[in-house]
């Protein structure tokens, strides 16, 4: 060991040559390694979604989800699968076990679903994707003094506009409602004109469409026939003769119906700052950088604001890229204080030649890892930051040791290149064995498995990167640097005034700490040694306390701490079946509370508490994000932490206080900036095949966290749907030629809606639907006039063919592995207690 260290000490030309090469190369990692917020992984998982149009969770549990649960039944690869099965759509998330390939799991799932041939058949096609772990680059809103219509116009011109940009690729429009043609009509004009829900339909189908009929093959070229009558507007609609009497007079569809070119009845409204708006999400791909994007957007937005209509607006919600800009910083921050402090430090008790390349471990060390990073694929991003920051202190440390025993040797009078081997060679070992230890301490990162190991997957990788590189770099540049260590013990008289100041205090602090170590630490240290057991058994005291610290709560414990983040949210639910006019007065009430709070806040800079605030009416803003007029959120997006002066946790508390009860609430839940992998401290699954079984289970674990002290915001994901009007056929009905498809598709029409035609308008999938007015739809007492018609053309009311009874329904029913599942968790007041 001894003949290399002496090779690379007498080589400088060499360790210059490596020092470039180190810089060059990080430098280039630097600039090339794209940048994002987290990294973007498979979650090893695969989604699939069967729309069901119409169909209540029980029908889709049965006709989509249990359907699904066979064909994924004994298919390799597959950990586990949970079914969703929510009105008018079912879903299912299957977990993919690790050893196998997720594109091989995907192609089979989606060759025995798309096998399934006894969906219903109003099911629409499965879509099935590999999820992704993707973060939004940029938040985006459009809000103007204009109309719905306008609005989503104008946010979806701005959205292609960014999507043109050379930067990005991916944008997405969330908050505002799809297209649909609403062809309404009254029970009253239905009997007037003789008509049925079926005689509309079937003319809308007829009179509105484009047919190819063939090809005319002239001498000199060929012609194709094409029967142009596809009407893509409520107005073109109007014309479409619905009815032709035989005296000559011929009904349009205007004339018994009315027809709203309109927007789906989506409870969907987004207001920011308290003005209709749309959300414009920007995307990136693996190959793109989060900053380059959000640079580029930001240039547009500047130049875009000048060109919209007066009292519209485009603006940033929130840019994800600040945490990653912030981190950035931090990290150049505490590099320099790191250097300079380590410089500083040496150069006081040691040499200015010593402090200046034991502090250039740092830098060197940093680009290293940097560019190791780049080789392997890695990303700048908040984990990797993260281990490089946590790494700024270790790495030097090994240079310091070194360094310190060169100095040694050179002071006692040893030729600089025999000082700078001897020094290497004396503490070479201990030095490898300390960084292999810390080297061992993270490489079981490496080996986590699941989404978690996946998250952190880069940290051990740069840690381990910048411990070797700093290791070599004491063993490969350090000695080469120090071989030509000054005498420290010379004097040198051509020092000018400043210089000779500086001298005194480096002899002064130098002398300082060899007093201290020749009075106070060596006799020590000699005393420590002789009474060795009673040493011994004081550093077993302090580890058993530190033990009992931890086990017994006075230290807490907590997998990802709460992060003092700059957003928070309140979402709100209600039972199944409010009214979206219910849920629309709760959440003013929260917002009303988040606006009396940061009046009532003073801010360490005097700057507004609350910088932007969204209001979700019908779609919650959380991690697992739902939708239905049940459910409402409201975000803030807060003050950055040092000038805000109070933690977000203290916030979200009074937060709560300020709102006060809200009549009906079934839950009422508060969240801040998480870290790490989605999911509440506490989780636990009740599975079985009887719900009322699971429910009974679930209230009585509830009961029980609930005399948990810290154990707070106890929730289940079960929420009782909708009251349901369940029709029967009554037997006599049978006589008059009715059958229960008879009843079931002329209700669905009425009041769902039977769609006639489903057309591309531009970019837009456009519903024609036909069914009953909105007024008749919004009243039970209506069911009295309704009319059902026989196959030989009577009407009969309602009443007279079905029986009518009311009993609860469901809002979701999940199931994993092919039993029903109640999920219950809670928060855990890291004050109080541990997760």
């Amino acid at each position: 060991m001894k003949r290399v260290i002496a090779a690379f000490a007498r080589n400088t030309v060499f360790a210059n040559i490596v020092l470039v090469l180190i810089f060059l190369a990080g430098g280039i990692a630097t600039m090339s390694m794209i940048r994002e917020t987290f990294p973007e992984f498979s979650l090893d998982m695969i989604t699939i979604s069967v729309p069901y149009p119409g169909a209540d969770p029980e029908e889709v549990e049965e006709g989509i989800s249990q359907k699904i649960e066979e064909a994924l039944e004994g298919l390799e690869g597959i950990k586990q699968y949970t079914t969703q099965s929510s009105e008018n759509v079912g879903t299912a998330n299957i977990e993919v076990k690790e050893d196998y390939d997720v594109s091989d799991v995907l192609e089979r799932v989606r060759s025995k679903v798309n096998a399934i041939s006894s969906f219903p058949v109003d099911a629409e096609k499965p879509v099935i994707t590999e999820l992704m772990l993707k973060d939004p680059v940029m938040l985006l809103y459009f809000s103007g003094e204009m109309s719905e219509r306008r609005i989503k116009e104008w946010s979806e011109k701005i959205k292609d506009e960014i999507q043109q940009l050379p930067e990005v690729s991916n944008v997405g429009i969330f908050g505002a409602r799809g297209y649909e043609i609403s062809i309404e009509i009254s029970e009253e004009r239905l009997r007037e004109y003789g008509l049925t829900f079926d005689m509309v339909v079937d003319a809308i189908r007829r009179s509105s469409l484009n047919l190819t009929g063939g090809t005319i093959r002239t001498r000199g070229e060929e012609i194709r026939v094409r029967t142009m009558g596809r009407k893509y507007t409520g107005e073109a609609l109007a014309s479409i003769v619905v009815l032709a009497r035989p005296e000559g007079e011929i009904i349009t569809l205007d004339r018994v119906a009315f027809i709203n070119d309109g927007f789906t009845e989506d409870p969907i409204n987004a207001l920011i700052n308290g003005e209709p708006s749309v959300l414009i999400i920007v995307y990136k791909t693996q190959e793109e950088d989060a900053l380059v994007i959000s640079e580029a957007v930001q240039q547009f937005i500047s130049q875009k604001q000048q060109q919209l209509p007066a009292g519209s607006n485009i603006k940033i919600f929130y840019d994800n890229t600040d945490m990653l800009r912030s981190r950035i910083d931090l990290l150049v921050r505490n590099g320099i204080i790191g250097l300079t402090i380590v410089f500083l430090l040496l150069w006081c008790f040691l040499n200015a030649r010593l402090s200046f390349w034991g502090g250039m471990g740092i830098p060197i060390s940093i680009a290293g890892a940097l560019a190791i990073l780049w080789a392997i694929g890695g990303t700048i991003n908040m984990i990797s930051l993260f281990g490089l920051i946590m790494v700024l202190g270790i790495v030097v440390d090994d240079a310091v040791v070194v360094g310190e025993a060169i100095y040694f040797h050179r002071k006692q009078g040893k030729p600089p290149l025999k000082a700078a081997v001897d020094g290497v060679s004396e503490v070479g070992m201990p030095v490898i064995a300390a960084v292999i230890t810390t080297i061992v301490a993270f490489i079981p990162l490496l080996y986590i498995g699941g989404i978690m190991g996946k998250f952190i997957a880069i940290l051990p990788a740069v840690v381990i990167a910048c411990l070797v590189v700093s290791l070599l770099e004491c063993f490969i540049l350090l000695p080469a640097h120090l071989s030509h260590l000054p005498d420290p013990n010379a004097s040198n008289n051509n020092l000018n005034p400043l210089t000779r100041r500086l001298e005194v205090v480096h002899r002064l602090t130098s002398s300082g700490m060899e007093w201290f170590v020749a009075r106070i630490y060596t006799p020590l240290l000699s005393k420590a040694l002789y009474w060795r057991y009673i040493s011994f058994c004081i550093a077993i005291s302090i580890l058993l306390l530190t033990i009992g610290i931890v086990k017994g709560g006075v230290l807490k414990f907590e997998i990802f701490p709460e992060i003092d983040g700059f957003i928070i949210t309140s979402t709100v639910e209600f039972p199944g079946g409010t009214p979206p006019e219910v849920t629309e007065q709760a959440i003013e009430q929260i917002e009303a509370a988040l606006l009396r709070l940061a009046e009532k806040t003073q801010t360490r800079s005097g700057d507004p508490l609350i910088e932007d605030r969204m209001a979700l009416v019908g779609q919650t803003m959380d991690n697992m994000p739902r939708s239905g007029p049940h459910l409402g959120s409201v975000q803030a997006i807060l003050l950055d932490s040092e000038r805000r002066g109070i933690h977000s946790k203290d916030l979200m508390i009074q937060w709560e206080k300020e709102i006060g009860p809200i009549p009906g609430v079934k839950s009422l839940t508060f969240t801040g900036l998480q870290a790490g992998p989605p999911g509440a401290p506490i989780e636990v699954w009740l599975q079985g095949r009887d719900m009322a079984d699971i429910l009974a289970a679930a209230d009585d674990l509830m009961d029980r966290l609930r005399k948990f002290e810290g154990v707070f915001q106890i929730r289940s994901d079960f929420s009782p749907g909708k009251n349901e009007m369940r029709l029967e056929l009554k037997p006599q009905a049978r006589t008059l030629g009715l059958t229960v498809d008879d009843l079931a598709r002329q209700i669905y029409a009425g009041y769902y809606g039977d769609e006639a035609v489903r057309l591309q308008r531009g970019r837009d999938d456009i519903r024609i639907k036909v069914r009953y007015t909105a007024d008749e739809r919004s009243r039970i007492s209506d069911l009295e006039r309704v009319r059902i018609r026989t196959r030989n053309g009577h009407e009969v009311p309602l009443m007279s063919v079905a029986n009518i009874a009311f009993a609860p329904g469901y809002s979701t029913i999940t199931r994993t592995d092919g039993m029903r599942r109640v999920a219950v968790s809670a928060d855990v007041d890291s004050n109080k207690a541990n997760a």
